[in-house]
């Protein structure tokens, strides 16, 4: 009888993780507030940069810690009501990924001005990102953070 129960849990769950259904709301909130609660740490050691050498080497460990996040938050498989809100979600990440390495550039050149357009650009993304997020429902995803000067 014991067996029968796990062999009939076993199928129940491998018949849940084969589901087109996605992780419900809850679970995907869940598992994504953890993930990026995990990129949230790895930025709170990143120092901030004081000349344009220092700021390249920021931006590549943000794009690294970021490229991590949106690969993580892609694997999860979200509903099906609300996934067009996270793949706006995603995209709008992946959009605020693509300005790091043009800033990176930026400030190897030394080019201010690009910098400070790239960096208005870059917020705007987050900043529409965290909106997404929250209204959601996530909320470590949805935590504005304050970018380092």
């Amino acid at each position: 009888m014991q067996i029968a129960r796990i062999v009939v849990g076993l199928a129940l769950l491998a018949g849940t993780a084969c589901s087109d259904q996605g992780l419900s709301k809850e679970e995907f909130i869940e598992r994504a507030d953890a993930v990026c609660a995990e990129a949230e740490e790895q930025t709170k050691d990143l120092e901030p940069p004081r000349s344009p050498e220092e700021l390249a080497e920021f931006t590549d460990e943000a794009q690294r810690i970021t490229g991590e996040l949106l690969s993580d938050l892609r694997e999860l498989e979200p509903p099906e009501e609300g996934r067009e809100t996270i793949e706006s979600l995603l995209a709008t990440i992946e959009e605020a990924l693509g300005y790091l390495p043009q800033i990176r550039d930026a400030a190897l050149e030394r080019q201010a001005q690009r910098i400070q357009e790239l960096g208005s650009s870059l917020q705007q993304a987050s900043s529409k990102a965290n909106e997404i997020a929250q209204g959601y429902g996530l909320q470590t995803c949805g935590r504005t953070q304050t970018a380092p000067t």
